[in-house]
């Protein structure tokens, strides 16, 4: 069993700058025990060796005396702390490209991205495809590391000051995309066009060949070296972030963190998630945090849906010029480390399964986070899983209850004969499979026909009432975005009439709407459940709970099975529930109360309340930093929030288990 299997960790990453080099060391490792770190993630070569490196193709920081990652690397082993090494081989000092051009990407206009000092290289050039071999071999022979992780790995079509500098133009990549697709080379990213597909296929082809070499490499050095970096192939530690941008458009996306981490330990069985809180507002402004109460709540939400915790700024403790987060990171590393018994060995224990369209198209980008927004508010507890790994699906998939496909665009004939066969209810939004006729009638039984045009100014019939329970005082619900005319087949029941729009103009004339036969949910029981528009999209940019309740209705009557937890709490509280041991359960609430739609304030006290249901439970208790506290309990137990986190521990009677 590998160190980063073992148990989850809690690392702090520090990105260096050259003049990093000469940084106390004592001091560091001082501020790292001080956190309760107990990894570390630093740089160590491409752009800049932060050690005597024999290499002629990386330069060491003018800043270094010494070997500094070395003494590092020691000194951290002495204080129990692991080391994960940094490499970034996007580019190189500028130095090298006169000798070296063959290394280089060259931009639409045929010239090498510079930025600063440095040159931007290509996935297909020399550099990255053998001497990045190189300069691991060199650490990992010569350093004792942990880990290794790669930064901005594969292809880049902007600089770091967002300017577009277009498909690498480079002699490797036009020889290479010749050879794999008998095409010249693309000149414009045009999703149209039949040579930019094939483009797109060559690049994920030629980035996870680098990434299977580069891992091979790595483990014939040494098995025990941890790989990381933004893939969930060729690794043992899958990167993301939660982070932001003063110029990403509202909504805000609040759980990426959860969603982050949630996807990775919903998929995989041998990988494990490294989700990365980043401290800076943006990445031009990296000397500037978050909000602490939103920095923080992003450290719960990886601790929460089962993750490593993973903290990232620039530069040295000392020298960042703003501490307001420390406390924070602190209090959520201390938890972490006071009951990790607890989350090492956290397992989900969710019936329903939301698959993330990761390969994004126009209907997935707010239909998917609109959906999951609708579960986490409804405390419905869900896995994520990767829509990328079809033949991972095909196993699981008798793992659910409930699988809900949100504008999944097509499936695999292998998929769709697992789904079919798993027993799951399956539950299609956003129009999922509109471009997979077969899979579509097969497994919800319904066709689709054309496109309502006049979708704006229409309605859908909130019938029947004993299925829409929270709509007895309003009988219509708009419908905008888009919706498309079905056929069920005979077997389905049918719910909410389409209401066609009606004329429009002053009031004198709005008048004439038509209740037409067409439904907006089509139901094979026990099999399939089907909305012909986008509901998650509409919750997710127009924010309406009528959409959200429309949705759930359904699912609750033609799908979801009893839980055994049941959660009585406000919509801005997240609850995510999982088994920690034999007959054990944490319930771990995370509150949003704070979160006003842009600005992350100080949360509101709430209460919530945890119901058993047919469970006999011997003990609850309330961790807490000073402790476990005991919570008197009967049928249910009330649980009061007055952070941002609170987790109770539930264990049955072991007789009953």
């Amino acid at each position: 069993m590998s160190w980063w299997t073992e148990k989850r960790y809690r690392m702090i990453q520090n990105n260096l700058r050259d003049i990093d080099a000469g940084m106390d060391l004592d001091a560091y490792i001082k501020t790292l025990k001080e956190f309760q770190a107990d990894v570390c993630m630093v740089g160590c070569g491409g752009i800049t060796a932060f050690y005597p490196t024999q290499l002629q193709c990386q330069k060491t920081s003018p800043y270094m005396k010494d070997n500094f990652f070395g003494s590092l690397l020691q000194k951290c082993h002495e204080n129990q702390i692991r080391v994960i090494a940094r490499f970034d081989f996007s580019k190189t000092h500028s130095d090298f490209l006169q000798a070296h051009p063959e290394w280089y990407s060259k931009s639409i206009n045929g010239k090498p991205v510079l930025y600063h000092d440095t040159a931007a290289t290509c996935v297909n050039g020399d550099y990255q495809q053998e001497y990045s071999l190189k300069i691991l071999e060199e650490v990992i022979r010569e350093y004792p590391v942990d880990g290794v992780f790669f930064n901005m790995f594969g292809y880049q079509t902007r600089d770091y000051s967002g300017n577009y500098v277009g498909i690498c133009q480079c002699d490797s990549c036009r020889r290479r995309f010749r050879d794999y697709s008998g095409h010249e080379l693309p000149v414009e990213e045009n999703e149209s066009s039949p040579v930019f597909q094939e483009y797109k296929k060559f690049k994920s082809f030629t980035t996870q060949e680098l990434l299977k070499k580069i891992y091979r490499h790595v483990k014939n050095l040494n098995p025990e070296v941890a790989v990381c970096t933004y893939s969930s192939h060729y690794v043992d530690l899958v990167r993301n972030e939660s982070n932001s941008a003063v110029d990403r458009p509202y909504p805000f996306f609040t759980m990426a963190s959860e969603n982050n981490s949630g996807c990775i330990q919903g998929t995989f069985e041998d990988k494990y998630s490294s989700n990365c809180v980043i401290n800076a507002v943006d990445i031009f402004y990296r000397f500037m945090g978050v909000s602490p109460y939103l920095n923080e709540l992003r450290l719960w939400g990886d601790l929460a849906a089962g993750g490593n915790l993973d903290w990232c700024i620039i530069g040295g403790f000392e020298t960042y010029p703003d501490k307001a987060n420390y406390e924070g990171v602190k209090r959520v590393f201390a938890f972490h480390k006071k009951y990790e018994s607890y989350f090492n060995s956290l397992k989900s224990c969710a019936e329903v399964l939301l698959v993330w369209p990761m390969d994004v198209v126009p209907q997935a980008e707010k239909e998917y986070p609109g959906i999951f927004k609708m579960l986490k508010e409804a405390h419905i507890q869900f896995d994520v899983l990767d829509g990328r790994e079809m033949e991972i699906l095909e196993k699981k998939a008798r793992d659910y209850s409930v699988i809900i496909l949100p504008a999944v665009e097509t499936l695999p004939d292998s998929t769709a004969d697992a789904l079919k066969k798993s027993g799951a209810v399956l539950v299609g939004t956003g129009l999922a499979l509109k471009e997979d006729k077969e899979s579509l009638k097969r497994l919800f039984g319904i066709s689709l026909g054309q496109k309502l045009e006049k979708v704006r100014g229409s309605y859908m019939l909130t019938e029947p009432k004993e299925v829409f329970c929270h709509f007895a005082d309003r009988d219509w619900v708009y419908l905008d975005k888009e919706y498309y005319y079905m056929k069920p087949e005979p077997e389905n029941r049918n719910y909410m009439p389409l209401i066609l729009a009606s004329m429009y103009g002053p009031p004198e004339r709005c008048f004439g709407h038509t209740v037409t036969e067409q439904s907006c949910v089509s139901v094979r029981e026990g099999k399939s459940i089907y909305f012909p528009w986008m509901p998650g999209s509409l919750y997710a940019a127009q924010g309406y709970e009528d959409h959200k309740n429309l949705f759930l209705d359904v699912i609750r009557t033609d799908a979801l099975p009893k839980e055994r937890l049941r959660i009585s709490a406000p919509p801005c509280v997240e609850v995510i529930t999982g088994c920690c041991g034999d007959g054990e359960y944490l319930v771990q609430f995370l509150n949003y109360s704070g979160f006003n739609g842009t600005t992350f304030y100080k949360p509101l006290p709430v209460e919530a309340e945890i119901l058993f249901s047919g469970m006999d439970v011997e003990k609850v208790q309330l961790l807490k930093a000073s402790g476990k506290q005991r919570l008197v309990f009967d049928e249910k137990v009330k649980v009061s929030i007055k952070g941002l986190y609170e987790a109770v521990l539930i264990r049955e009677n072991k007789e009953s288990v």
